[in-house]
């Protein structure tokens, strides 16, 4: 799933924008040290903070809370249509490719779903950063860091 994630992710990725070209110049006008701590600062935040903490909201929190307030006695594969939509609109919602993320939050859940383990959709979101982060250093997509 974390790969299925990344080509629609990167699909549906508009061309560069300016904004991106003003990261590169700041990026080129830090000196080597600096470089270097931000870019693993952002791959190490990329692939294992924002996976953890984004799944243990959505995944491991608000999808049991929409069906019901008592979430700690529903099962991670408990489905119901506001849990998958709610907490899938509420994650695409929060990033700025708001449709690719909603697309991602259905990806993931249906992962918690299909397995129960909140594990199978961290590693699936981690999958999908990974690839985002190769993409960026090998490929120049400055764009998919904005």
């Amino acid at each position: 799933m974390g790969v299925l994630v990344f080509i629609i992710w990167i699909g549906l990725e508009d061309a560069q924008s300016i904004e991106t070209y003003l990261l590169i110049d700041e990026i080129n006008k830090l000196p080597s040290i600096y470089v270097i701590a931000w870019m693993f600062f952002r791959i190490a935040g990329s692939v294992l903070i924002i996976p953890l903490a984004e799944e243990f909201a959505f995944r491991g929190y608000l999808i049991r809370k929409l069906v019901s307030t008592d979430f700690e006695n529903v099962t991670p594969q408990t489905f119901t249509a506001l849990s998958f939509i709610g907490s899938s609109l509420i994650f695409g919602l929060l990033h700025d490719r708001w449709f690719a993320g909603v697309l991602a939050g259905m990806g993931y859940a249906f992962v918690l779903y299909r397995h129960g383990r909140i594990g199978d959709a961290i590693v699936a979101h981690m999958t999908t950063n990974a690839l985002i982060a190769v993409s960026v250093l090998a490929f120049g997509k400055w764009s998919l860091w904005q």
